[in-house]
């Protein structure tokens, strides 16, 4: 269930895990595979809510986390932001992250998520063109 990462210091993007191994994920039938390397921040919860949601490297996080970065990010063919944050709230509750913490975390991306995934809507389109879609 879990994905390997290293941690590091926050580079300029904000990321502090990096992973270890090509990770194949697998939501609902359909799956992507994330590189090795690939760097996230993890469940991107901002300081002042991880009391009440979890730290972005809580343990129960982690796959959801970097997954949902993943998709936001490359926005692979066949996925969508609804699919993204519904993966994102079923990896968190299945890694032991509270159904009630879970939700709000699920509620937060479905409220302002919007913004990454257009912000990144050319990034990936690019990245797809340039064959870095498998």
């Amino acid at each position: 269930m879990g994905i390997k990462v290293e941690i590091h210091h926050s580079d300029k993007l904000g990321n502090v895990c990096r992973t270890l191994f090509p990770q194949k994920i697998t939501f609902r039938g359909k799956s992507f595979v994330i590189p090795r390397g690939f760097e996230s921040d993890g469940a991107s919860v901002p300081r002042f809510f991880w009391r009440i949601v979890c730290p972005p490297l809580d343990p129960a996080a982690v796959r959801a986390g970097v997954a949902h970065d993943y998709i936001y990010r490359v926005q692979p063919s066949g996925w969508t932001r609804k699919e993204a944050d519904l993966m994102f709230l079923c990896f968190l509750i299945e890694d032991g992250l509270s159904p009630y913490r879970a939700r709000r975390a699920y509620l937060a991306v479905r409220l302002f998520g919007w913004l990454a995934w257009w912000e990144n809507r050319d990034m990936a389109a690019l990245y797809r063109l340039e064959g870095g879609e498998k």
